[in-house]
């Protein structure tokens, strides 16, 4: 008997590195993803602690200038299907943020909205840009609603697709009682064994699941888009950034007063079906935001401007020659 269960706990012990190892996943040297995913537009920084940012500058050189800002775990390749409807009215500068896409991991390690917001400053600086739009999807909205905030010189207009960051008095409440009563799976994800797991065996899993639930027509999650997120992912560094952002408290919502501060124009665009970031918290931003307009897209997900690129275009076109 003891045998018998000597050979079922090998063999079960087989079956489970047989899975691990299948699934193990070592990272990408910078250059190979740089040769592979680097087009003729893109473009890098390189700052004076080491960081290496990837930007594009596309449109008309003397048109105005809008700053694209990605969401949490995606890169500049999601404005892919909008940039080339608003190429010819506008200069447009997407950019990887630090710890995504072919920016990812720096030395610095500052992945928070302040980061992030630097590293706009940087990059437009060095461009020579004193004025600006920013736009943002996701967490990026969140940058942009935040620089707009803090930098209310420079930025002349503001576009939230989907954006995160700001809830209601009532979801802010619920938000801060659900962070200071951590879940244990949350605590367990923060242990050293688990992160080495998450580190090595999920960056597929994330990337099919996560861009399934980022699209209402499944036909948008296609394998070629899936994998070009996980190779990100697998960036040198960058997964190690990503799970920092993760379990570091990288998350926060603010209350609504915040946004009355905010004088640029503002245009909000949301998908009805975004799974992500509900479209209900988007009528905030409608609500205390003097100069704000919105509108929800039916059948659409979280990433609109690359599900519906044509409305979107259309839609930021429009509201531009409105101002």
């Amino acid at each position: 008997m003891k045998k018998t269960l000597k050979w079922i706990g090998i063999f079960i012990i087989a079956i489970l590195v047989t899975l691990i190892y299948s699934g193990t996943y070592l990272d990408i040297p910078r250059e190979k993803l740089e040769a592979k995913y680097a087009t003729g537009s893109s473009q890098f920084l390189d700052l004076p602690d080491g960081a290496r940012i990837h930007f594009r500058d596309e449109g008309e050189p003397e048109s105005p200038v809008i700053v694209l800002l990605h969401g949490f775990n995606g890169s500049l390749f999601n404005f892919d299907r909008l940039v080339p409807l608003l190429a010819k009215n506008f200069r447009l500068i997407s950019i990887d943020l630090p710890g995504f896409g072919l920016t990812g991991a720096t030395p610095s390690a500052n992945y928070t909205t302040e980061g992030f917001m630097d590293t706009v400053t940087k990059l437009t600086n060095h461009l020579g840009i004193e004025k600006f739009s920013i736009a943002g999807n996701s967490m990026g909205g969140g940058v942009a609603w935040r620089y707009t905030l803090e930098h209310p010189t420079k930025v002349e207009g503001l576009i939230l697709l989907a954006s995160s960051g700001v809830g209601s008095k009532r979801d802010v409440k619920k938000f801060k009682e659900r962070e200071k009563n951590t879940p244990i799976a949350w605590k367990l994800m923060d242990s050293a064994l688990i992160k080495k797991f998450l580190h090595y065996y999920t960056p597929k899993f994330f990337a099919t699941e996560g861009l399934k639930r980022s699209v209402y027509d499944q036909k948008f999650a296609n394998v070629d888009h899936a994998m070009q997120y996980h190779d990100l992912v697998l960036l040198e560094g960058s997964r190690k950034a990503i799970l920092s952002m993760t379990m570091g408290g990288r998350r926060t919502m603010y209350g609504p007063e915040v946004l009355s501060n905010i004088s640029a124009p503002t245009l909000v665009l949301h998908g009805e079906e975004d799974k992500i970031a509900e479209f209900k918290r988007s009528f905030v931003f409608k609500e205390n935001i003097e100069n704000a307009q919105i509108k929800i897209y039916p059948k659409i997900g979280h990433l609109l401007m690359y599900e519906d690129p044509v409305r979107t275009a259309n839609d930021i076109i429009k509201f531009f020659q409105d101002l």
